[in-house]
């Protein structure tokens, strides 16, 4: 039974006919006893968002990483955690700026504003809501942060949101495929 549930989930996510949230939901729901709970951390993290404790983890392993830097430097210290492989496919492009008037980006010169990528901590069940409210999330402007100094916000194309959706998208189908090999599942085994 555990082995129709994970195929089906996978075979809805391929097709779209399953959000990935809900598809990061069911899975964690159908592992969960099955794995250990370390193994199902990334499950929860992409749904819900990470956690400051989670960024300061992945900053200590991604220091050279300068949006990490200044993630991690806004995090007040926190208890070690155990460590989470770094999701490099959740740093998003883009620029700090300011709209003017007339709805035009102007771009922010600050020095500690230079970086043209941050972490994207928010969970896939926010990001996917986000995407849900767009028009067009192929081509709008979306603000990831704020920077309270200068009044900036981190600007980037929504599309940076679906390339995101879609790499979680495929990540939990190979995470699906890995636990079916894991636990030794096949469709005669259930």
């Amino acid at each position: 039974m555990l082995y129709h549930q994970l195929n089906r989930i996978r075979e809805q996510l391929a097709v779209k006919d399953l959000s990935v949230s809900d598809g990061l939901l069911l899975t964690s729901r159908a592992l969960r006893g099955k794995l250990p709970e370390l193994r199902l951390t990334w499950l929860n993290r992409e749904l819900l968002g990470y956690r400051a404790e989670d960024l300061e983890t992945l900053g200590e392993k991604e220091a050279k990483r300068p949006s990490f830097s200044k993630i991690v430097q806004l995090l007040a210290p926190v208890k070690k955690q155990p460590e989470l492989e770094v999701p490099v496919y959740r740093f998003l492009s883009g620029t700090w700026g300011i709209l003017d008037g007339s709805g035009k980006l102007a771009k922010v010169l600050e020095p500690q504003l230079l970086e043209k990528s941050i972490f994207c901590n928010i969970g896939m069940q926010q990001l996917e809501s986000q995407l849900n409210e767009m028009d067009d999330p192929m081509s709008g402007l979306f603000s990831m942060s704020f920077d309270q100094q200068t009044g900036a916000e981190f600007y980037c194309y929504s599309r940076e949101l679906v390339r995101i959706q879609e790499s979680v998208r495929l990540k939990l189908s190979q995470f699906i495929d890995e636990s079916i090999s894991e636990l030794h599942l096949s469709a005669s085994s259930d």
